[in-house]
């Protein structure tokens, strides 16, 4: 009901309908009416519209305004300059006038100052939350408005939940010189850059477990300088007898040699290379990189068998998504289906013009997609368009003798739908490979089961794929890491050979050690008492779809029956009071771990599993939290990348890379953490 401005009806009706306001009302005018001063009939109009008039109470402090302008500059990506607009002002001025606090500026000047105070808490944050822990991290390099950066993601476990951290997305700002260029590919500055993003998060060479990249030269040759330093650091402390030395000395020597031969850039003295040098440098799949890497890593295993608990436990492991993709694209470059795309591309450009786009929309089709030649994914998808729009293609071709030159004959849309499905497989392990929770035996069941199914197909297609697969998978699936996780993973642990299960043994040995060391030197105040039983929770082992992974487990499991692990056992625990009590402990334990454990269905999820085994296997299930930490991909730093256009933009390409760092460290640890908090509620 309206009363418009008459304040004697809205009176009557306060009278008549809301006592409590009324008499409210009356109260206040009394005590104003006592008063002196005269109030005008105007003046009591109005009084009595604002009294009517609801108020809103906004509970808002110093710390949600500051809270707030900070998210608007790193998670949202606004500029620092928006903090000065007049309409942003004429919201944020009496907001600030109305606290009570001690009043303090916000603009775009004091707002970069907040920034980095907030970068440096979260640097805090994370010192503390892995101090004396062991880490794994994953880098990768991108160049984006003419500035190269280096980003780097850490992951760890905590309350059995993988938890993603950025260290940061540091510009690689040395100068592009001759002398620059051959260390920056022989990874020298990669790795002094990684060194010291360490050393600013307070975290130590030892407690670096693995790192994860792609297979770019540069990248692995990094990786093999942190780990020859981190080796240099611990050769101090570490006391080997003379066969022992003699053994190592042997292989390095002929490892040096063989890069010597192969690489002589890092011996030689710095010279001006030419552009077939430099390409072969850059060349990703090179083969002197792999063989250095693969002796190296031969070297530390040595070392490792002969001294436990006094050798470097680091690793590098390569990116299994790009490993897959690798593989992809060299069965795309065969003679056959390089052809074969080359005509579907022809196809798709002209399906592209603005007519045959029009035609297009107006039939309600999905429309033809361009494929990158980097990225077969978008190969898959131009396949998949294809044949959405092979009956449109076909109709059009009957009227247009242009389009009908370049149409697909009927066995290359065979081959086109060949091609497509042997591809499928490949592409659902690649999404799987993108999950945030992933370990390294969910990739290793992921890329079994798209061998499985590739191979299955039986085509000459999905033969060259198996191919690629199997030849590529050598980099990634002799890792002492993933032997590890396989080792521990009920799921797939069947799969393993005698010398993988003891190789694994030695390197969850190892860790042990490492683990024991860390926390000596960091005083640990909780000592939880440890119960010793558990069983498996029926909700992890539900029914399950018999699928091709599922048969091929299966036989693995009937044709393994570990007898040599069952003896060796035995004499493990002949030995109770030798020198390596501790190691012949941990070996048993570990072994009778493999023999007891029923496999599990590979649906599973681990990290579930080894939640419900905590207090039966403790030691175990502190190595398991290191283990299935670790990194398989890269997928995390790619999003860090994707995320750095919201703050370098074509607009924005003179920020400072002080306050680009501090931007990007506090926008993408609050976005994980947002999210990692999202995955703990539910």
């Amino acid at each position: 009901m309206h009363y418009g401005k008459h304040g004697t009806n809205l009176k009557r009706h306060l009278a008549s309908h809301h006592d409590e306001l009324h008499e409210e009302y009356m109260s206040k005018e009394l005590e104003k009416n006592n008063c002196s001063k005269k109030v005008t009939k105007k003046e009591s109009q109005v009084k009595l519209f604002n009294f009517l008039v609801p108020k809103v109470n906004v509970q808002i402090n110093k710390k949600i305004i500051l809270d707030a302008c900070i998210d608007l500059v790193t998670v949202n990506g606004r500029p620092f300059t928006m903090l000065n607009d007049t309409g942003f002002r004429k919201i944020l001025d009496p907001v600030l006038n109305g606290l009570q606090e001690k009043k303090f500026t916000i603009n775009s000047y004091s707002i970069k100052k907040h920034v980095h105070a907030e970068s440096l808490l979260i640097q805090d944050e994370i010192a503390n939350e892995v101090r004396s822990k062991l880490i794994s991290l994953k880098l990768d390099g991108v160049t984006r408005l003419n500035r190269a950066f280096l980003g780097i993601n850490m992951q760890y476990i905590v309350d059995d939940c993988i938890k993603l951290r950025t260290l940061g997305l540091v510009e690689l700002t040395e100068s592009h010189t001759v002398k620059i260029i051959v260390e920056l590919i022989a990874g020298t500055y990669l790795k002094e850059t990684i060194l010291n993003i360490l050393k600013k998060f307070k975290i130590e060479q030892k407690q670096l477990y693995t790192i994860t990249s792609d297979n770019g030269a540069n990248m692995l040759k990094a990786i093999n300088l942190v780990e020859e330093e981190i080796s240099a650091t611990v050769a101090p402390t570490t006391e080997l007898n003379n066969d022992s030395i003699e053994d190592t000395a042997d292989v390095s020597s002929e490892c040096s040699e063989s890069y010597d031969s192969s690489d002589s850039t890092e011996a030689a003295p710095v010279t001006i290379l030419d552009d077939e040098q430099i390409a072969n440098l850059l060349n990703e799949d090179s083969e002197c990189i792999d063989k250095e890497y693969e002796n190296t890593e031969h070297v530390l295993n040595i070392i490792e068998l002969a001294n436990l608990g006094e050798c470097s436990i680091f690793n590098g492991i390569r990116c299994v998504a790009h490993t897959l993709q690798l593989a992809v694209l060299d069965t795309l470059k065969h003679n056959s289906i390089d052809k074969l795309l080359s005509k579907v591309r022809i196809l798709v450009r002209k399906l592209r013009n603005q007519t045959y786009i029009y035609l297009i929309k107006k039939e309600q089709l999905k429309l033809p997609i361009l494929d990158c030649l980097t990225r077969w994914h978008s190969t898959f998808d131009m396949l998949e368009r294809l044949q959405h729009l092979k009956l449109f293609i076909q109709n059009m071709a009957a009227n247009d003798p242009k389009l009908r030159k370049i149409e697909l004959s009927h066995l290359e849309w065979q081959q086109v739908d060949i091609l497509f499905t042997t591809l499928l497989p490949a592409k659902i392990c690649t999404k799987k490979l993108q999950y945030e929770q992933l370990t390294l035996t969910d990739f290793y069941g992921a890329w079994i089961a798209c061998r499985i199914e590739t191979e299955s197909l039986n085509n000459t297609f999905s033969n060259k794929l198996v191919q690629c697969l199997r030849s590529r998978e050598l980099n990634i699936m002799n890792n002492q890491v993933l032997l590890a996780a396989i080792f521990l993973d009920p799921r797939f642990n069947i799969t393993l050979t005698e010398y993988q299960c003891n190789t694994a043994i030695t390197h969850l040995i190892n860790i042990w050690f490492h683990i024991k060391e860390l926390e000596m030197i960091q005083v640990d105040s909780n000592n939880d008492s440890i119960e010793n039983e558990n069983s498996i929770d029926e909700s992890l082992t539900n029914n399950y779809d018999t699928d091709r992974l599922e048969d091929f487990l299966k036989q693995k499991e009937s044709d393994n029956q570990c007898s040599s692990i069952s003896s060796s056992t035995s004499s493990s625990l002949s030995q109770p009071n030798s020198q390596n009590s501790i190691s012949t402990k941990m070996e048993t334990l570990l072994k009778t771990y493999k023999l007891d454990e029923k496999r599990l269905s590979h649906k599973t999820n681990i990290l579930e599993y080894w939640k419900t085994m905590k207090t039966k296997y403790p030691e175990i299930y502190q190595l398991a939290q290191i283990v299935f930490s670790v990194p398989a991909t890269q997928v995390s730093v790619e999003r860090l990348f994707s995320g750095l256009k919201f703050i370098l933009s074509p607009y924005r390409c003179n920020i400072t890379p002080e306050h680009l760092e501090d931007q990007l460290l506090v926008r993408t640890n609050r976005l994980f953490e947002k999210n990692y908090k999202k995955k703990n509620s539910v």
